[in-house]
């Protein structure tokens, strides 16, 4: 009888580095990749809102594209930041100033528009004053409960009718949900209760989207594909 080929086994050890090689190589390149992702979906969106928003309010004897068969989102982009440029400079004289305010004054007589108005002006001019310090402080706080600690960013002092409740010794504190920090919890919460944490807000969101597994910016141009943080057994690679 003739004898049957003999088959070659890859060995068990060779098989589970082939298996932590591909896993590893493929969280380094969804890391590398996220980021790169991210920032392209949020340019185009918002150069794409730039570009329907301008041209929307352009005569088509005007535009461009009527003409020629080519994307002018620049001219679009160029047209809004000299628009809004010349914009800040009249409201920033004394016509400009009265022109608002007979703006604001008839708006503020109409019943739908004016509270999402005057809340949005409220929102933005109080960012505004607080520009120095919203969310350049990250810290932790005991939260939700005692001995649980939570990752936050310092948005304001307390101000308004939280302060007059509270007290002036009480900060605003913004606490991001995980992956998602667009989400979150506004809590007032003791300076003395409050931990100011040695990181730059870019490591903080860093920190919260990863779900914890990048502390720093350190941390992750130091992170090496072939040592894992979280070693698997052979048994868990097997399976």
């Amino acid at each position: 009888m003739a004898a049957h080929p003999e088959i070659k086994v890859m060995p068990k050890a060779r098989r589970f580095r082939l298996i932590r090689w591909f896993r590893n190589r493929l969280i380094t390149g969804i890391i590398v990749a996220l980021p790169i992702v991210a920032i392209v979906w949020m340019v185009s969106s918002l150069v794409g809102a730039i570009d329907n928003a301008v041209w929307s309010i352009v005569p088509n004897a005007l535009d461009p594209r009527t003409y020629f068969d080519f994307p002018f989102w620049f001219v679009s982009v160029i047209v809004a930041v000299v628009g809004l440029t010349a914009l800040g400079m009249f409201v920033s004289n004394q016509v400009g100033r009265r022109v608002l305010r007979a703006g604001e004054s008839v708006l503020a007589k109409v019943p739908v528009i004016s509270p999402v108005y005057n809340g949005i002006k409220q929102i933005l001019n109080t960012v505004a004053q607080q520009k120095d310090r919203a969310f350049r402080d990250v810290c932790l706080i005991e939260y939700p409960k005692e001995g649980i600690w939570a990752v936050g960013f310092v948005t304001a002092d307390v101000s308004g009718a939280p302060k007059d409740s509270l007290g002036e010794d009480y900060l605003c504190v913004f606490v991001p949900t995980t992956p998602n920090p667009t989400s979150g919890f506004l809590l007032f919460v003791p300076k003395d209760d409050v931990k100011l944490l040695d990181m730059t807000p870019e490591e903080g969101a860093k920190l919260i989207i990863s779900g914890g597994m990048v502390t720093s910016n350190t941390a992750l141009e130091e992170f090496d594909p072939d040592k894992p943080r979280v070693p698997l057994s052979d048994a868990t690679l097997s399976e």
